[in-house]
């Protein structure tokens, strides 16, 4: 019974969050489908250029995933500290600088990657209407990972929610060119999606200091240790994007087919992967105030109540990729060629759905318990020592193409999932020596 009533308290505290990072995922998703109505060449432009911009955006978030853990600790500890989400804001507003600036000088050297022609000044110029929107973002990020702290996830989520409606609404409109909006294509698309993400972080910052207490008070020691903790979270998660991205762009050197299918398959991957994604967030908070609270029954208990809705929800969607494929492809797309290829892919994306939930929730421990350092290295090793060579492996070496990639990337995955798990043990078991 105390077990099924930790698991309720876990998902129902995680189910705003899920809602919350689908609905990230989403606002690339509606410009693309408003993009789709415009042309070809829209939808092919902002395609690329969102791929472009992810890489950037989840290396500035990854550095503020220490902001909910921190906070959390110190509520378990009883200790206030109201400046800590403005010395996130520091952070947040020093990394943006250094992101924008990298994305500008990435979108006016475009050329370099050797896109196709007709989309490349357009990729060029969503990139540099969205780069600044990169601020806000992170803002929005830090408020909303204080705000998680504290019990208040509801209404930055349900933000989320509401300004994907808005920005498909407005995309539309200035895409097109309605009343007194002049027609402005991709362009348009891009000034919507930034002004959405301005909007967010400051109305959730006045909602912020309606709800809690809040300090302007620069500290050295607390930008310090933001830094130690974040900078290996953002490297972690550097790496696992990456290697995504690289396996795309592989398989973009293959046949249409290939590619059309890869897209189908990160797009349909990335929904449900924001479900452990969202549990991995959840556990960190609850995990680091039990620190707080010197309570290790209490790190166990939310550990393992994370991990077994992880499982739980993890078999369901591997049940699903691996007895109905076709069925799930068809709901994207009427290409029978491409939903045949997509099936064998999905086929090994069905098999690592629960070492991936497994590791991406354990992630989220490791960040609740201060622990980033070791989980970057594993991550590096097991996706790039372990994972991607393998993938290449059976793709150039045994002919399987896209398929060989995501063989490999199961086994990566797989690899950090059984890495993480002997971390994991050891690190309760030096916590029972300190808090016992």
């Amino acid at each position: 019974m105390e077990k099924l009533k930790t698991l309720r308290e876990i998902f129902l505290f995680a189910l705003p969050i899920i809602s919350g990072q689908i609905g990230q995922m989403l606002f690339g998703v509606g410009d693309i489908v408003v993009a789709g109505h415009y042309s070809g060449q829209a939808v092919s432009s902002i395609g690329v250029a969102a791929g472009i911009f992810a890489p950037f955006l989840m290396v500035g978030i990854g550095l503020l995933l220490c902001t909910g853990p921190l906070a959390s600790e110190q509520k378990g500890r009883g200790v206030t500290d109201n400046s800590l989400l403005f010395n996130s804001f520091v952070i947040a507003s020093v990394s943006s600088l250094v992101l924008i600036s990298a994305l500008y000088l990435f979108a006016y050297n475009i050329r370099w990657l050797g896109l196709n022609p007709e989309i490349e000044d357009s990729v060029a110029l969503y990139l540099k209407w969205t780069a600044l929107s990169l601020w806000p973002a992170l803002l929005f990020q830090s408020t909303k990972e204080y705000l998680q702290a504290y019990g208040k996830t509801f209404y930055p989520n349900a933000l989320i929610i509401f300004f994907n409606v808005i920005n498909v609404l407005l995309c539309y409109v200035f895409m097109f060119g309605k009343g007194p909006v002049p027609e402005m294509g991709v362009k348009g698309a891009a000034i919507v999606t930034s002004l959405c993400r301005l909007f967010m972080a400051i109305i959730l910052f006045y909602y912020l200091k309606k709800v809690l207490p809040y300090e302007k008070h620069f500290n050295k020691q607390t930008i310090k240790r933001m830094f130690k903790l974040g900078l290996p979270i953002s490297f972690s998660v550097l790496c696992e994007v990456l290697v995504f991205s690289t396996v795309t762009v592989l398989v973009g050197k293959m046949s249409l087919t290939a590619s059309a299918s890869q897209g189908l398959v990160i797009n349909i991957t990335s929904l449900t992967f924001m479900v452990p994604l969202a549990i991995g967030s959840a556990v960190s908070v609850l995990v680091s105030e039990q620190l707080g609270k010197k309570s290790l029954d209490g790190i166990i208990r939310y550990s393992l109540g994370s991990l077994a809705l992880a499982l739980i929800i993890q078999i369901v969607f591997a049940a699903m990729y691996l007895s109905v494929p076709q069925l799930i492809l068809g709901l994207a797309s009427s290409d029978q060629t491409i939903i045949v290829y997509a099936s064998a892919l999905l086929f090994w994306v069905g098999l690592f759905q629960i070492p991936d939930g497994i590791q991406v929730v354990l992630a989220g421990v490791m960040r609740g318990l201060h622990e980033t350092k070791l989980p970057m290295l594993l991550g590096l090793i097991s996706y790039w020592v372990i994972g991607l060579p393998i993938g290449c492996y059976f793709t150039y070496t045994k002919n399987l193409e896209a398929r060989g990639l995501w063989m490999g990337l199961a086994i990566g995955l797989s690899s950090m999932c059984v890495l993480l798990l002997f971390l994991y043990k050891k690190k309760i078991h030096q916590l029972r020596q300190t808090l016992t």
